[in-house]
């Protein structure tokens, strides 16, 4: 299930484990596709919002006195 992306939580509660963390340390590290997964959807998510990102402008503030600065 974990391999086939199913969450963590959904996982615990069909095969009754009392915890999450009793089915994750016991069922994740079986798995290392489940972490190469979750790495490359963390990169998808990485690479689209760089993709995303706005280019840095300067902008003008005024100062204490009033007058434009940079």
């Amino acid at each position: 299930m974990l391999a086939a992306g199913v969450d963590l939580k959904v996982v615990q509660e069909t095969l009754g484990h009392v915890s999450s963390t009793f089915t994750r340390d016991t069922y994740t590290s079986v798995y290392p596709e489940v972490a190469r997964a979750a790495a490359e959807s963390t990169a998808a998510l990485v690479n689209t919002a760089a993709a995303g990102a706005h280019t840095a402008r300067l902008i003008t503030l005024p100062n204490h006195t009033g007058d434009a600065t940079t």
